[in-house]
């Protein structure tokens, strides 16, 4: 059975993990030294270029022709030494093609662009309104997560917890960014009318 592309970026998460290992003191002042281990920026990238080339059974080296970069710094790349983020527009609208994927998914999984960059004002403050107005929703009060479960949480998974809230309940609570792209705009509109129920 074919592992899950989410099982693939755990396990090569762990494996880039185990990989760069930082020293450090403990807390208690003791001269033991623990490993801690550092996330790779951009390494969701990482793993869809690594999973299509595996796919495709394409070598590293045609990997840096693609994007435009010796194979040398690819192999930095795919390491954790060098940032994958720091990679040009060009480079990434590259491998986006490659992946056959959206330039600005590419940009996201690379982290470049945060949950921030998609919405208007300061996110975080209309998170906190929203699960307010949620925790105080008959339909939903029921289901919203408490402070510690909330503040818990990461902001992608807060963010998608308060979209399907929107959804279902046909609300509009977080500030978007407007789609410049007018085609793009009427085509997720269209889309947006389908989803809503009846």
């Amino acid at each position: 059975m074919a592992q899950s592309e989410k099982q693939r970026e755990d396990i090569m998460q762990r494996e880039y993990q185990s990989m760069a290992p930082d020293t450090v003191e403990d807390k208690n002042g003791a001269e033991n030294k623990i490993k801690k281990t550092k996330k790779i920026p951009g390494y969701r990238l990482i793993n869809r270029i690594k999973s299509r080339s595996i796919e495709l059974g394409v070598q590293d080296r045609y990997i840096a022709d693609i994007i435009g970069v010796t194979p040398i710094y690819w192999y930095s790349i795919a390491n954790g030494h060098r940032k994958i983020s720091a990679l040009s527009k060009d480079k990434l609208e590259k491998i986006a093609k490659f992946l056959n994927i959206p330039t600005v998914q590419a940009m996201s999984l690379a982290d470049v662009l945060t949950h921030e960059d998609f919405f208007l004002g300061n996110l975080e403050e209309q998170l906190d309104i929203s699960i307010e107005q949620m925790r105080n929703d008959p339909a939903w009060m029921n289901w919203a997560p408490t402070n510690e479960e909330w503040a818990q949480l990461s902001i992608g998974t807060r963010t998608g917890i308060v979209m399907l809230y929107e959804t279902v309940f046909q609300k509009m609570l977080l500030r978007r960014a407007e789609i410049e792209n007018p085609e793009l705009k009427e085509t997720m509109q269209n889309f947006s009318d389908n989803v809503k129920p009846k």
